[in-house]
């Protein structure tokens, strides 16, 4: 179950992207491209202050963000 909510978090971070790249992404946010990286691909889970921080900036929920298994087309 984990695994398939991991694909299912890529696709929506990924779909919330659009045109930028991780590493657009990850200078926005101010943090690593490898934590970026890692985070859309399945390979780390961020802290608390992470999350929020990537759910203002994508303008959806936490639990949309991690744990929907809807993908959303911008």
């Amino acid at each position: 179950m984990r695994g398939e909510l991991t694909k299912v978090k890529n696709k929506v971070m990924k779909s919330l992207r659009g045109d930028r790249t991780q590493q657009q992404v990850a200078d926005d946010l101010n943090i690593a491209s490898t934590t970026y990286n890692m985070i859309e691909n399945g390979n780390r889970f961020p802290r608390k202050d992470l999350q929020l921080k990537l759910s203002k900036y994508f303008g959806v929920t936490i639990e949309e963000l991690f744990f929907s298994e809807q993908v959303h087309d911008e």
